[in-house]
């Protein structure tokens, strides 16, 4: 099948999934308006009168947005898709319906549209198996990054929304003195997404079970800063304002927020600035290495030989291995989700059943360290300090298949290119020792026919035994007049397919090759060790700036009268992303005991800024008021507030360091495994040809 055909396949194919998706997407509509979602219409109808939609062109945009999600929550492979992307923003869009369906589908058929034309452009381009394993694997990465790309997108414009409801409510409670009625009048002229939480904190602070309305708010706001307002303006509104050295303490306290966002809109831009393109150009060498192969080819006919070969098999493993572990390394180091560092409790299925296996499980048991061991404590402790979010026998179980993964994958690559081996000695066209640079049509009709000769010899004498080989050959190449008659052709022609049986019987596995096997194996079993390395690492340059944030929270709540330690660990909760595991915890046990389960809290976050903070928590217990007890936060705040901006830089900057070496990892690994090592492999070869033909003179 030839580039052409291929393309028009998929062309067509394309064509009449697309009438298919069209088809199904109209009868589920005609459908839907039968079915009893004539109501869902009717609620959308209302939407766009009350003017949130106010051309028509938008009306009838989303119109298709809201139909299309009905009609393709339908097909099995679609579904999926869609609630993979909803539950993304399902917490940014909790509140309304339409707007979370129309952001969905905008980013299914963004997502889906561009994926498509990547794939058909790299398509008509070239037809190799592995190149069409690359470009699927490819596809996948590419997902991943634009739905990245298009959620993180939305976060950032909420940050920026609600930076501008604090100064609207700022605005409106100087002039009524009433947060309630601050927030309501706020919600009327903010930006969309800000006015819905708004709203929802409004109908919080009105409601007759504030409390619970409170926390159920807490469980669905997408980010630490809307929960600060939402339990700032709740506690204001149960106790009252007050005033404070720097005027009204909630005006004070919104400030305070106010400065928080800000570093949090300046640290995503700098980060997608410095990052910017980097997933790109780590990604983008997989589109490269068929027209760098094919230029080599064509320019250097000796690399044509590189290519077809098991070694350029291999190389191009170990590319696309590099290209995926770039990727897969920069989207842990950008992720700016909220909760990236927090420790998620997730149905992990596959691990539970395969745990089921007594074979495995016996294995499994084996693997893990046994307890009050050195081993044990140092895999428990990185597991804590990683925030993995799994038990211990679950991540030597990922050890364990993931070293099983990659031996057998090896070994089947080793396999492979013992395959293309014996393909090329068999059918690939015979070149003379003696031809350097491209063979001409003649040549190569030439060369394909002694291909074709000695591959009939070659299958006619298998099973023959070493010792009587060379006769047998020699009494079946007689059998050409041509060549019985040239006792110097028949010599050559006899070594020749005496050389290529010798060839292919040596492409067996090596003993050295199931040791590589065995070693790729190693380094699979070592890369969930290494990864939560990487991930203790990446935590830990943020460590400081949750724990700088805590002090801002603290600086707030101290100037209220009847806070208590309990009320600022479970803000302190509430608003940690790295830390959250351990103050859950004491959170959970503070009833049983403040003072221990403080200490607690030190054992289990043993990071020396916040073991200093807990140390003034406990002060604060017994001894001495909470505000005497952080007397200096509001003393150096403004060292603080610099210091922290400080550490952010540095944070960005050796992120940023860290990503650009990354990120272009795989172009050098192209330039050099793909361009530099074949021309100098291929040259050496030739000029070992080019001096043994010379000693031959």
């Amino acid at each position: 099948m030839d580039a052409k055909t291929l393309a028009t396949i998929v062309l067509v194919s394309s064509m009449f999934l697309s009438v298919i998706f069209f088809v199904i997407m109209k009868l589920l509509s005609r459908k839907s308006q039968q079915d009893g979602t004539q109501d869902i219409y009717k609620s959308y109808e209302q939407y766009a009168e009350d003017g949130s939609l106010k051309s028509k062109f938008m009306i009838k945009f989303n119109a298709l947005m809201q139909d299309s999600y009905l009609a393709y929550n339908r097909v099995p492979l679609l579904r999926g898709y869609i609630q993979k992307i909803r539950k993304r923003l399902q917490a940014i869009h909790s509140y309304d319906e339409f707007t979370m369906r129309r952001e969905t589908m905008k980013i299914v058929f963004y997502t889906l549209g561009i994926i498509a034309a990547y794939t058909l452009v790299l398509l008509l381009m070239n037809h190799d198996i592995t190149f069409l394993f690359m470009l699927f694997l490819g596809a996948l990465v590419v997902n991943g990054m634009l739905i990245d790309t298009f959620v993180h997108k939305v976060e950032d414009r909420l940050l920026v929304q609600l930076r501008d409801l604090n100064k609207d409510v700022r605005h409106h409670y100087h002039q009524h003195g009433m947060v309630e009625v601050a927030i309501l009048e706020a919600s009327e002229s903010s930006s969309y997404e800000a006015s819905l939480h708004a709203k929802k904190i409004h109908d919080v602070l009105v409601s007759s079970k504030p409390i619970e309305s409170l926390g159920a708010y807490y469980e669905k706001a997408p980010n630490r800063f809307l929960k600060a307002f939402a339990g700032m303006s709740f506690l204001v509104k149960e106790y009252g304002d007050k005033i404070v050295k720097n005027g009204s303490l909630y005006l004070d306290n919104l400030n305070k927020l106010t400065g928080e966002i800000n570093l949090e809109i300046l640290k995503r831009s700098r980060l997608n600035y410095l990052f910017k393109g980097l997933t790109v150009i780590a990604v983008t060498p997989i589109i490269f290495t068929k027209p760098i192969e094919i230029w080599a080819r064509e320019r250097f006919p000796a690399m044509d030989e590189f290519y077809s070969s098991k070694f350029g098999f291999i190389t191009k493993i170990v590319i696309f291995a590099i290209i995926l572990l770039s990727y897969v390394l920069l989207k842990k180091m950008q992720d700016q989700q909220e909760g990236t560092y927090v420790a998620k409790v997730k149905k992990r299925h596959w691990e539970k059943t395969v745990l089921k296996w007594r074979g495995i499980k016996w294995l499994v048991d084996r693997l893990v360290p046994a307890k009050l061991t050195a081993e044990h404590f140092k895999v428990s402790r990185l597991l804590k300090d990683a925030n993995a979010g799994f038990p211990m026998d679950w991540h030597y179980l990922h050890r364990l298949v993931l070293s099983v993964l990659f031996s057998v994958t090896l070994l089947v690559s080793f396999a492979t290119m013992h395959t293309i081996t014996v393909k090329n000695v068999l059918e690939a066209p015979t070149k003379n020792d003696s031809m350097f640079g491209r063979m001409s049509s003649q040549e190569l009709q030439e060369a394909q026919s002694t291909t074709d000769f000695d591959r009939k010899i070659i299958e006619q004498l298998k099973g023959v035994s070493k010792n009587s080989l060379h006769d047998k050959i020699v009494q079946m190449v007689k059998q050409d007049q041509k060549v019985a008659n040239n006792d110097t052709l028949l010599n050559s022609t006899t070594q020749r397919i005496l050389a290529k049986i010798n060839k292919i019987d040596a492409e067996y596995f090596k003993w050295w090759e199931i040791l590589i096997s065995l070693l790729m194996g190693w380094v699979g079993y070592q890369g969930p060790y290494w990864l939560l390395l990487f991930q203790k690492k990446m935590r830990q340059m943020d460590m400081q700036n949750e724990v700088d944030q805590f002090h801002t929270i603290i600086a707030m709540l101290s100037e209220i009268d009847r806070v208590s330690v309990e009320v600022i660990l479970e803000w302190m909760e509430r608003f940690a992303s790295i830390f959250k595991a351990p103050l859950h915890k004491c959170v959970m046990n503070y009833e049983s005991g403040a003072l221990k389960a403080l200490e607690q809290l030190k054992l289990d976050a043993p990071f020396t800024p916040l073991v200093r903070t807990v140390e003034k928590l406990q002060l604060a217990v017994e001894r001495i008021p909470v505000k005497q007890a952080f007397d200096d936060l509001e003393s150096e705040r403004a060292y603080n507030f610099e210091q922290r901006k400080h550490n952010y830089d540095r944070t960005i900057d050796s992120k940023a360091g860290w990503g650009q070496m990354i990120g272009f990892a795989p172009m050098y690994a192209v330039i050099f495994l793909y361009v530099v090592f074949p021309f100098v492999y291929m040259s050496i070869q030739q000029m070992g040809t080019y001096y043994e033909q010379l000693h031959k003179l």
